[in-house]
């Protein structure tokens, strides 16, 4: 009996030891595999949190362009709208520019306002704001120009329903003198009321012929005491 006892419990002990030596294998095999697998996890979160980083430091890069896109198309605007409201003030001004130059035009001397009338009709049919203001600049200048001028120019008049052909002297945009070929018929030009007049003088015919010779010349000659008409608008 003691035998089969003893040989009984050495099986078991056989038993337990295999089983506890499978035991420990799977142990030490768990464990290496668990290392090896910890050792790719911590690799994988190491991955994911540079990543991680990554992907928010361009979030923020983005956001920080947003920002600055933003920002960018706001002050775009903000300008747009300063440039259009300038635009409307400029277009909104023409008509009055036009209105206060038609008037100066219309006691201009004849010659002078005859150049610029065809100005004002481009501006009517010219579209563009820019194309408007430089008209209006091109009719500024012939105005001012002459103002400091001598001038000779031969042109018809109407004297008393009668058309007569005539040399005439302009001193600036509002003094002027004018005679006809034969000497017969001679005056001043004046602005009167905002509008050109021509006015026949009496005994004036040589001193206007004289002045006008003299201007021709270009040449230098006596003072001459030329006929003023006092109602002249200055």
């Amino acid at each position: 009996m003691f035998s089969l006892s003893s040989k009984a419990s050495g099986m078991k002990v056989d038993e337990l030891t295999e089983q506890w030596l499978a035991l420990e294998n799977s142990r030490i095999k768990l464990s290496q595999n668990w290392q090896q697998e910890q050792q790719q996890l911590q690799l994988r979160i190491t991955l994911l949190k540079h990543q991680n980083s990554t992907l928010k430091s361009k979030i923020e890069n983005a956001n920080n362009q947003q920002d600055i896109v933003e920002q960018q198309r706001v002050k775009i605007l903000t300008q747009q709208t300063v440039i259009e409201q300038s635009i409307a003030r400029y277009r909104a001004s023409v008509p009055a520019l036009v209105d206060l130059l038609q008037q100066i035009n219309s006691g201009l001397p004849p010659y002078l306002a005859t150049q610029i009338s065809s100005d004002f009709k481009q501006i009517t049919q010219q579209k563009e704001l820019t194309g408007k203001f430089q008209i209006i600049s091109n009719i500024i200048k012939k105005i001012t120009k002459p103002a400091q001028l001598i001038q000779i120019k031969q042109n018809v008049i109407t004297l008393n329903n009668e058309s007569l052909l005539t040399q005439q002297l302009f001193f600036g945009n509002d003094h002027a003198w004018f005679i006809t070929q034969d000497n017969s018929r001679f005056g001043v030009g004046i602005r009167q009321n905002n509008q050109w007049l021509w006015l026949e003088t009496l005994d004036d015919s040589d001193v206007i012929r004289q002045a006008i010779n003299s201007a021709q010349n270009q040449m230098p000659g006596p003072l001459l005491n030329l006929p003023i008409q006092l109602e002249a608008s200055l």
